[in-house]
């Protein structure tokens, strides 16, 4: 007897591509002009920015600068004085079965960085930096949820099934229908899965011109900058996503080159954006990102003296990934009560987005001046960040960097290695009943946009950062499922028919499922000549199978 798979399509978030390239940085870097010598080396940063990513033909080129940004001690002023110096790189990184929809995804990462002054003018710089790449594609996967016979005109219901909780491990089996699919009894799974609606990448600028204000000190140079992306606010409607946030702006610059006098600001910079997604629409559930490509800053007063006006210069890019909640039938066992039946079974995998959400920690930390103390502190940031998950918890360390005066007023940089944690699985997020059913995998992201300081004493500093997680819980399970099925009419099942009822003494735990199977019967006759409420008997009792 032919059988026939009924499908449903859901589509998936495949990872078609992953890999990284690691960029060398060698270089001799020769103080300009302007520059006064080097006295001592402060700090030393390699900072790469993308300003420009493609995918066509199956490759994809990046293309970008890799800054390297000097703070030294001037031999004359003994002040804090800043250079940099910027490099050209691209890659290329050859991705198959690509196609236009495809979502682009770049990171990038400082490996190492050693730096020396050979002379007062010259430095010698060797380092490295990874290009970290990763590309998705919506892919349809087919799934099984009944199969019907073919000589009948409504297959639909040529099977009789009982569908189960995942969770709960219970079962409810529906009537049965006609004549031969009467025999056949077929044990329905229930999974969540997310459909992927839709998926979109979008690169857009954010142009501003920002003013200091009086009170602050006109800008004469910018020691070190950097920018942050904050979404909180993204609602989507018909094929668009509306995206609210803001962009924050930190400058630390220079108010007085002859003696070297710095200040800080921070600017707050409202971002709107429509992103076009195929798909989204208010009932879907999101995973939305934009990061900082690349950013530039400058002073107006380079061209107006006493002007208190900064530029800011930044692309962003966004990706999108938009998900429907679904539930899904599967069928993972069957029999027939009257014939040897053959079935032809595959593991599948079922992907789930539990939770988006976003967090927020304090982390507090002290860093410790050198011997001779200090007197105040020019600045702090964080330098780098690196994390990873272990099921629901997230790991990390942030380098935070403090420059400094000590007591004699001579500029000094010192660094702590800081422990993040995040346990998204301690609040409402995700149930400990569920993550011991199922494994979880949080992709994440990681962004201190604000560190407050005070000075404890004279040789050490408490710093408080604002460390906040953006992450997405996905889901993933597996289990056995049916994908087709024939009965062999020809090998009847043997079944003893020499009495009217048989009397079966179960035990506690045992699954009418099985025991049905055993006696050539349906869990719905059990249920029936039992009054049986449930498919797993909770006591040992008698059973009588007609």
């Amino acid at each position: 007897m032919e059988y026939i798979p009924e499908k449903t399509n859901v589509n998936i978030r495949e990872k078609i591509f992953e890999g990284a390239s690691e960029q060398p940085v060698d270089l001799e870097m020769c103080l300009p002009d302007y520059c006064p010598d080097v006295e001592r080396i402060l700090k030393c940063r390699i900072c790469p920015s993308v300003t420009s990513k493609s995918l066509t033909g199956g490759s994809l080129d990046v293309e970008g600068t890799v800054t390297v940004h000097l703070y030294y001690l001037d031999s004359k002023k003994k002040a804090v004085r800043y250079c940099e110096h910027g490099v050209p790189f691209s890659c290329t990184f050859n991705v198959k079965n690509a196609d236009d929809d495809c979502v682009c995804s770049i990171k990038l990462r400082s490996e190492y960085l050693k730096c020396r002054a050979v002379s007062p003018r010259k430095l010698d710089i060797h380092g490295a930096f990874s290009v970290i790449a990763a590309v998705y594609k919506s892919s349809p996967t087919s799934y099984v949820t009944s199969i019907g016979s073919g000589d009948s005109p409504d297959s639909r219901h040529q099977w009789q099934g009982s569908r189960s909780d995942p969770f709960s491990g219970g079962e409810n089996t529906s009537p049965q229908r006609n004549s031969k699919a009467e025999c056949i009894q077929q044990r329905l799974h229930t999974e969540k899965v997310s459909d992927l609606k839709g998926c979109a990448g979008q690169q857009f600028s954010v142009s501003e011109v920002l003013d200091i204000g009086s009170g602050k000190g006109t800008p004469e140079t910018i020691l070190r900058s950097e920018l942050h992306v904050l979404t909180d606010d993204c609602r989507a409607i018909e094929d668009k996503l509306m995206l609210k946030g803001e962009v924050i702006l930190k400058i630390l610059y220079i108010t007085d080159i002859e003696s070297g006098s710095q200040d800080t600001m921070t600017f707050s910079v409202p971002l709107s954006q429509i992103i076009d997604v195929q798909g989204i629409n208010e009932n879907t559930v999101n995973d939305v990102r934009v990061d900082v490509m690349s950013y530039e800053v400058s002073l107006r007063s380079e061209f107006d003296e006493g002007s208190t006006l900064v530029t800011l210069d930044a692309r962003l890019s966004a990706s999108v990934f938009a998900y429907e909640q679904k539930e899904l039938t599967v069928i993972d066992d069957a029999y027939s009560t009257l014939y040897d039946i053959e079935p032809v079974c595959k593991a599948e995998s079922f992907y789930d987005l539990s939770d988006v959400f976003r967090m927020t920690n304090s982390v507090v930390s002290t860093i410790s001046a050198q011997d001779n103390g200090i007197s105040k502190v020019i600045d702090i940031w964080c330098d780098s960040l690196s994390s990873i998950s272990d099921g629901l918890n997230v790991k990390g360390k942030m380098n935070c960097c403090m420059l400094a005066l000590d007591r004699d007023g001579q500029p000094f940089c010192a660094e702590k290695s800081v422990d993040i944690t995040f346990s998204p699985e301690s609040g409402d997020t995700v149930s400990a009943d569920r993550a011991s059913r199922k494994r979880f995998n949080v992709d994440h992201s990681i962004t201190v946009p604000n560190i407050s300081f005070r000075i404890t004493d004279d040789t050490s500093v408490e710093i408080k950062a604002e460390v906040r997680l953006y992450a997405c819980v996905y889901s993933s399970s597996s289990c056995k499922c049916i994908i087709d099925i024939t009965a062999d009419e020809n090998k009847p099942r043997e079944r003893d028919t020499t009495a009217a009822m048989t009397i079966y003494y179960a035990d506690s735990g045992e699954q009418l499922w099985d025991i049905a199977r055993k006696y050539c019967t349906s869990v719905e006759c059990l249920r029936e000549e039992n009054d049986l409420p449930d498919d797993t008997l909770e006591y040992g009792t008698m059973i009588m199978i007609g």
